[in-house]
């Protein structure tokens, strides 16, 4: 227990010398978000139940869902987990001087979601990179929505409709069954909807206010 305390202290403070001013811890826990507005970069620094130290998971948090979970489901490179090696804690000094390869590697990945920040990029990524297979074509749904792609958004919405994987997802979660009902005003309340409620949460208080997705 003790030296959980020591490994979340020395990750909580190389996040703050590595990580931008504005990435945010999630309460006291080792899950760090970067709020870009539509998504949250979410970087987790996952423990072990076999032995003391940490992996290093960072992905996208999309804030089109539905549900009330936060789910880091797409990552660049289709794998969430970017640290695949344990850093097992044996002592402070040792542990304080390999933590820093995965703080840094973290907030490479940080700074490279970023750019998702211009819709118009992230929607062409997804395009001409992702298949068209588990969540992708809602992704690539909601983003041709938020830029005015209706016909596009609409066959891809589709797609996602007709998945049998998703069916049971859809009636649980009460979204749209006519592709009519989606267009750009509906994709901007989801997102509104979905910030107001992670904004309400005492361990997000520290997530951004953007005027555009407020």
């Amino acid at each position: 227990m003790a030296d959980d305390k020591i490994i979340n202290k020395i990750i909580k403070r190389k996040c703050k010398e590595i990580f931008p001013e504005d990435v945010f811890q999630k309460g006291t826990s080792r899950v760090y978000y970067d709020d870009n507005g539509y998504y949250l970069t979410h970087i987790e620094f996952q423990p072990y139940s076999l032995k003391r130290g940490t992996f290093l998971n960072v992905g996208l948090s999309f804030l089109f869902g539905k549900g009330e979970n936060l789910l880091y489901d797409f990552s660049y490179d289709n794998d969430i987990r970017v640290g695949k090696e344990f850093i097992e804690f044996i002592d402070e000094t040792q542990f304080e001087r390999d933590i820093v390869k995965y703080v840094e590697l973290a907030n490479e990945y940080i700074h490279k979601y970023r750019e998702f920040r211009d819709i118009q990029y992230a929607k062409e990524y997804m395009m001409n990179y992702l298949d068209d297979s588990n969540w992708n074509p809602y992704y690539k749904a909601m983003l041709c929505f938020l830029t005015a792609n209706i016909v596009q958004g609409q066959k891809y919405y589709q797609i996602f409709l007709d998945d049998p994987f998703f069916e049971r997802i859809i009636e649980r979660d009460h979204y749209p069954k006519r592709i009519e009902d989606l267009s750009k005003e509906y994709v901007l309340d989801m997102i509104r909807k979905q910030r107001h409620y992670w904004h309400s949460k005492p361990a997000m208080k520290k997530m951004k206010n953007y005027p555009v997705w407020e």
